[in-house]
């Protein structure tokens, strides 16, 4: 169907009459009655009842005036949503985040930068590093924020953002520093920073963490298993701060020698995007703690 001839279709059925559809359209009357001849034609139906002298819409013309309707009234909406999006220069993202950054992170820093840029709409997908980065490649991502990984890939941007200390974390409190190995160690064999605090801690201390619990997945959990006092884990000191600051959680030592940073990675065809732009220069200077 010819949205052209549709479109002069329904001004004739909407103004009841083939001269105000024409001033309307800014052509002339005659070529309105021959357009409308032709659209009937190639619908091989009458839209029109030509036995009167007002105009009237014939049943097929009474069905498709309404399914016209419809359809132009959503090219208005789209035409305000186009105008609204241009004049407000507005935009949206979507995001990509690991949960180790994104549950400490995303929220707090969602919720401050839709206070300055109201303008720009956004979604959020949680998941684990590899199926980020292949989404962002495939462009099902603007931008995702992961915690620190060595990406070599020459279409891709890394931008980091802030570095923290990792931090041995427990419910309870020890006198001695070698106590803590009485305690299964909840561990995230797949993270190799975390792996590192591990073995810095053993060196430091000459102790050794037997007794490990290897947990895969969500950090809620692991922190939810730190507070039942299933065991004690080492994390980077933005994922935990929280807890700490309210008492629940209580820091038997500070892993100076290893540092988790979170990064943003964008591809580069799309650092030239004032949204990206926006949300980069944001969250460079947010500061999580």
């Amino acid at each position: 169907m010819d949205l052209h001839y549709l479109r002069i279709f329904y001004e004739v059925a909407k103004e009841r009459s083939f001269t105000k559809a024409a001033n309307k359209l800014y052509i002339n009357q005659s070529a309105v009655s021959i357009q409308v001849k032709k659209f009937e034609e190639l619908l091989n139906t009458k839209l029109f009842d030509r036995s009167s002298k007002k105009i009237k819409l014939t049943y097929s013309g009474e069905v498709l005036y309404k399914m016209a309707e419809e359809i132009f009234q959503k090219v208005k909406r789209a035409e305000k949503e186009m105008t609204r999006i241009i004049e407000l220069d507005k935009a949206k993202i979507s995001i990509g985040s690991t949960s180790t950054v994104g549950e400490p992170l995303i929220p707090k820093l969602m919720k401050a930068f839709s206070k300055v840029h109201s303008e720009i709409e956004y979604d959020i997908i949680f998941s684990d590093k590899q199926r980020l980065l292949k989404s962002l490649k495939e462009g099902e991502l603007d931008v995702i924020i992961i915690d620190e990984e060595h990406i070599t890939d020459s279409n891709l941007e890394v931008i980091e953002v802030d570095k923290f200390p990792y931090v041995l974390v427990s419910k309870e409190d020890y006198r001695d520093i070698e106590d803590v190995i009485d305690t299964p160690l909840i561990s995230r064999k797949t993270i190799p920073n975390n792996n590192e605090a591990i073995a810095a801690l053993e060196n430091k201390y000459k102790i050794s963490f037997d007794n490990q619990i290897s947990v895969m997945g969500s950090l809620e959990t692991i922190k939810g298993m730190v507070r039942e006092g299933v065991g004690n884990v080492i994390l980077p000191y933005y994922s935990v701060y929280k807890e700490v600051e309210a008492g629940e959680f209580k820091i038997i030592e500070k892993i100076e020698e290893v540092e988790d940073a979170y990064q943003i990675v964008i591809t580069k065809d799309k650092r030239t995007l004032l949204e990206i732009i926006k949300f980069i220069n944001f969250t460079q200077n947010f500061k999580i703690i």
